[in-house]
Order: structure tokens, then sequence, then C-alpha cells
């Protein structure tokens, strides 16, 4: 059954409240998610919005609403806050849509450490072979959580092609 738009709204203006808890946050994105195609349009101006937290949020939102929320969250991907593009990295891994690993890769090479190991999770998410050298350079990464995460996605990835 479609949410009502008053429900969607009530929602975003949830995600937008700062004086809201995490936990609220993390209500309001768990009850957008389930209304996927109404939601995408708004979370998707909500993108744009000054605060980093809001942005970081709708990203979480829309990484549970499928493959037509990856071209809204590639740009998040530039965004100067290394939280929101930590965001878009799982919320891209989340899709777990195969076309999302060619931005998760590019994330690979990002300047913040957290941002890289996010991508390395999201991308042994994906389970996409696409990733496999990439995955195997980020073992080399001066960071010794993504050298981790990279082993855990590699991990992963070549235990799903042995069970294929």
């Amino acid at each position: 059954m479609p949410a009502s738009q008053s429900h969607v709204d009530y929602l975003l203006a949830m995600l937008r409240d700062p004086a809201r808890s995490p936990a609220q946050h993390d209500e309001a994105v768990r009850q957008l998610s389930r209304v996927r195609e109404e939601a995408i349009p708004a979370l998707v101006a909500l993108l744009v919005e000054p605060d980093a937290g809001v942005r970081g949020r709708a990203a979480a939102a829309l990484g549970r609403c499928g493959s037509k929320a990856i071209p809204a969250l590639r740009p998040l991907l530039d965004d100067p806050d290394p939280g929101v593009r930590g965001a878009a990295v799982m919320a891209l891994g989340l899709t777990r849509v195969g076309r999302a690993a060619r931005p998760l890769v590019a994330a690979l090479g990002d300047s913040d450490a957290d941002v890289r190991r996010k991508a390395a999770v999201a991308l042994g998410w994906l389970g996409n072979s696409y990733a496999l050298d990439a995955l195997e350079a980020a073992l080399e990464d001066t960071a010794p959580d993504v050298q981790e995460a990279a082993r855990a996605a590699l991990a992963r990835i070549r235990a799903q092609q042995r069970s294929d």
C-alpha cells in the first residue's frame, strides 16, 4: 500500500531535523526505504542540503531503494564531507547492483581512509569480480583498516565465485 504524501513529508522532516536523535534518524531512513518509489525524488532533493548530516542520511535511505538510486548517489562521492562520501559508498553497496562496482572501485582511491575502508566493504557486498584487481591493490593501502576490509571483500568475492 502506498504511503501517504504527508507521511513521506513527515519522515523527510525528521531527516532534516538536527534535534532528532540518531535512533529517530535511523527510523526515518528505514521507513523511507520501504516507500522507495515515492521517496526517491524527495531524497534526491535532500542531497543538496547544506547540512552534511542530512545529505548522509538521505544517501543511506537511497541505498535501500535499489538501482534507481545509483545515479543520484554517484555525485556524492565528490562531496567535500568525508562522512557524506562514506554514506554514499555504503549506500551504493546496499543497492546490491553490479553497476555500482565502478564508482565503488573509484572510491578506493578516496583521500579519506574510512571512505576507502567502506568502499572495500561495499565491494564485498556486491561480490562483483570487476573489483578484484582494485581490492588486490587495496591490500597495500597505508591504512590497516582498509587492508583488512579489502582482504575480507576478496575472500567474500572468491567464496561466491567458488559456489557459483
